[in-house]
C-alpha cells in the first residue's frame, strides 16, 4: 500500500511517514464492482474498511440503512464489539478501499492507540445516530 494514498484518508492524515509506513504493512487494497458484497449480515467480522473512492450501501434485512462514501469507515462496529455483522455492505458504485484485518487491530492498538481511538469515535457516533433513528 502506498503511504501517500494512506495520507489522503482522514483517518490517517495526521500521521507522519514512519507511522504511515507501519500502517501500510497492516492494510491491503480492496476493489469492488457495483453490486459486489464486501460482507454479509450475520457473518463473523474479519476486517473493516476505509473507503478511498466510490459508495457502498449498508443494508439490513433488505432495508437500505445508509450510503457511505470516500473517507468513511465501514465494518468497524462488529469488529470492535466482537459481534456478528449487523448488516450487509455492498458496492453501489465501483469502490476502492483499504482493508484493516482484525488480527492487526491488537498490534495497531499497542503501537498507535490514537488510530484505534479515532475508529472507536466513529463507531460511537454511528451507534448514537443508529439508536436515535430507531427511536423515531
Amino acid at each position: 500500500m502506498d503511504v501517500e494514498r494512506l495520507r489522503r484518508l482522514d483517518l490517517f492524515g495526521d500521521l507522519d511517514y514512519h507511522d504511515l509506513a507501519q500502517i501500510a504493512r497492516w492494510v491491503r487494497e480492496v476493489h469492488a464492482e457495483p453490486g459486489e458484497v464486501l460482507f454479509e449480515q450475520g457473518t463473523i467480522p474479519y476486517e473493516m474498511f476505509v473507503i478511498e473512492s466510490g459508495d457502498v450501501e449498508v443494508v439490513r434485512d433488505d432495508e437500505t440503512l445508509a450510503t457511505l462514501g470516500a473517507g468513511e469507515l465501514v465494518g468497524e462496529m462488529s469488529l470492535l464489539l466482537q459481534e456478528r455483522r449487523m448488516a450487509t455492505v455492498r458496492a453501489a458504485t465501483a469502490v476502492s478501499a483499504v482493508a484493516i484485518p482484525a488480527e492487526d487491530l491488537a498490534e495497531m492498538k499497542a503501537e498507535m492507540p490514537e488510530i484505534l481511538d479515532a475508529i472507536r469515535g466513529v463507531m460511537e457516533e454511528r451507534r448514537g445516530r443508529n439508536l436515535g433513528a430507531q427511536e423515531r
